[in-house]
């Protein structure tokens, strides 16, 4: 049976001096920012540190000018045919793998 996690609150976070922030779409891909806030988990502000209010963070976390990006999905994947994985073609003999990607 699976249990509740119990999460504790974060408070306000403050991620400063980010050199290039990424932001995940195509369209704008480059923002125009350098600090983000996160309040108990949950991002409130993106922006110029000037433009968010750093007052009150219980951590702040400097980038040093690095790169911050979204989180990415791990795409990293072994396809399958059917049941038949294309490393079975190491101990099934001569079944010819063919497959469209």
């Amino acid at each position: 049976m699976a249990t509740a996690a119990i999460v504790e609150k974060s408070g306000k976070v403050v991620i400063r001096n980010v050199g290039l922030m990424l932001s995940g779409d195509l369209e704008q891909p480059i923002l125009d920012a350098d600090t983000i806030v996160v309040e108990d988990g949950r991002i409130t502000a993106v922006g110029k540190e000037k433009d968010c209010d750093p007052e009150g963070a219980q951590t702040i976390i400097d980038c040093r000018g690095t790169v911050v990006s979204p989180g990415l999905i791990d795409s990293h994947v072994h396809p399958v045919a059917g049941d038949w994985t294309p490393r079975q073609q190491q101990t099934a003999g001569s079944i010819p793998l063919c497959m469209v990607v």
